[in-house]
């Protein structure tokens, strides 16, 4: 068995398919036709649900199956999914609506993704097994009015009542230990959530963190002392969701989008999600590059005032701290309007020099492939996986919460987690080389699969240009980085800044 996992992981085959740029709008996404191999008893269909072709098209490039292909036998997750098993289905929920001028839809996974994934899914259990759909996404999400919006509570009614009549359970669960409500831009509430459970897991020197100084630490939340603990000593704990270390297989579900910490948020990225306390994520150091940090790109004294009265007044030591800071926030306002300036650096990790978020990703990452049940780290994989990106429609811009939306139509899927990601990341028109969580990656999945290379990587697709692209240095997409690392990661050869996102979408079905 142990050997299948490493082999799965081995296999570097990615598929893209290209298709419209589109969503369908009725949850719960049935799909355009009744496919031979469709499994539930209702039979309604949506002429206009593209994206479950997609999806199924990225299976049937892989080969997944491919002897029964058209036929009601087919079963093309079979290969990872066997029937009693707990399957874990882990999209990108970061958010519940979109902080910028863009659509929701730039942002989470879209549930139409989730759908199709999710038959198949079904197909490969049989009679029997277990289906979780979980995320623990950002701290002040509304999971509630995320699923409702999304659509997502539609299709989990839908799912369960079918898994129930083939003996299968169904769960859609919110990961997070904690809800907060922010007011102002800071956290103003917070609510506890019964979130089913988590495990901790301390990777000692194996951590990616351990190489640098975790005095500086910065989480999610103010409270810098719960970051530094539990990275404290060569400690590097994390606290996971039991429904991910007790599962046989998991499928990231990821989105296709850009990200302020770490370049752009993919698969990789999409691990974050596992882990239910916020205050274990490393997201930066405190202050600059001199100093040992890496927070800001070139603090004023503004920076570093602000930097020190966070730490002070908003941990959980003190609630009524948030006012005199709101009055520091009045106070710089005011002063900057007067001097008529602008903030003039990259603050909060929010730029290409942050050498600290991609660690936490990678330590992640290890956590998913490697943690049994009990959170011990085992020395072959734990689990299988398996990826599926929306990049239907993408973000760019300032994401993952404020994007833009990109129409890129494609749907990404393979069974390694770096070669999937490289292979989008290129897509979207950045060079992997630049971004410090693909390269450091490069190594960590060495460990893993020895003799790993992403000259190994095949990419398969059904419009010709892309079959090449790691091949060439040809622009496909042209997402336009987030503000901090914008002129740091991009490929040699940009598309020019006037050519519209409908150009660069119609160059791939040439």
């Amino acid at each position: 068995m142990r050997f299948v996992l490493k082999s799965l992981l081995a296999n570097l085959d990615v598929s893209l398919v290209s298709g419209d740029s589109c969503y369908p709008t009725g949850s719960p996404f049935d799909p355009p036709e009744l496919y031979p191999e469709y499994p539930h008893k209702q039979r309604s269909t949506d002429p206009a649900n593209h994206v479950y072709k997609l999806v199924r098209d990225s299976f049937r490039l892989l080969g997944m199956d491919k002897g029964n292909f058209g036929r009601p036998e087919w079963n093309p997750l079979g290969e990872l999914i066997s029937r009693g098993q707990r399957v874990l289905i882990k999209p990108n929920f970061v958010l519940h609506y979109n902080a910028g001028p863009g659509p929701l839809e730039a942002v989470i996974t879209h549930p139409s993704v989730i759908r199709a994934v999710c038959d198949y899914v079904i197909i490969a259990l049989a009679d029997d097994g277990e289906l979780v759909i979980g995320d623990a996404p950002q701290m002040n999400c509304d999971f509630a009015s995320l699923c409702q919006t999304s659509g997502m509570n539609t299709l989990a009614s839908f799912l369960e009542s079918a898994c129930a009549l083939r003996g299968i359970s169904l769960r859609l669960v919110d990961f997070r230990k904690e809800q907060t409500r922010y007011k102002h831009g800071i956290v103003w509430e917070r609510k506890p959530l019964n979130n089913g459970g988590s495990i901790q897991v301390c990777l000692d020197k194996s951590s990616s963190m351990d190489e640098i100084d975790g005095r500086l630490l910065y989480g999610a939340d103010y409270s810098r002392r719960e970051t530094v603990q539990a990275h404290e000593a060569h400690r590097h704990e994390y606290v996971v969701a039991r429904e991910v270390l007790s599962s046989d297989v998991v499928i990231s579900v990821a989105k296709l989008k850009v990200h302020r910490k770490v370049g752009a948020t993919l698969n990789l990225k999409n691990m974050v999600g596992i882990n239910t306390d916020k205050n274990h994520l490393a997201h930066y150091r405190v202050g600059s590059k001199a100093n040992g940090g890496d927070e800001f790109s070139d603090p004023g004294w503004a920076d570093r005032a602000e930097r020190m009265l966070s730490d002070i007044l908003l941990g959980r030591w003190w609630p009524y701290g948030k006012y005199p800071f709101l009055g520091w926030r009045a106070f710089r306002k005011a002063l900057g309007s007067f001097a008529g300036s602008s903030r003039p650096t990259f603050s909060y990790g929010n730029w290409h020099g942050n050498d600290t978020a991609w660690r936490m990703v990678l330590d992640l990452n290890r956590i998913l492939l490697f943690a049994g049940p009990d959170g011990r780290l085992q020395n072959e994989p734990a689990r299988r996986y398996f990826s599926v990106i929306d990049g239907v429609i993408g973000g760019e811009g300032e994401g993952p919460l404020h994007p833009t939306a990109f129409p890129s139509g494609i749907v990404l899927a393979g069974f390694n987690p770096v070669a999937v990601d490289w292979l989008a990341a290129r897509l979207m028109g950045f060079d992997a080389f630049r971004i410090p969580l693909y390269r450091h990656a490069l190594d960590q999945m060495r460990e893993f699969v020895p003799g790993f290379a992403i000259e190994q990587i095949r990419p398969l697709s059904n419009v010709p240009r892309l079959k090449t692209i790691m091949t060439t240095r040809d622009v496909v997409f042209n997402f336009r980085a987030s503000a901090g690392w914008r002129g740091h990661i991009e490929l040699e050869q940009p598309l020019p800044e006037s050519q519209p996102v409908e150009a660069a979408v119609g160059m791939i079905s040439q």
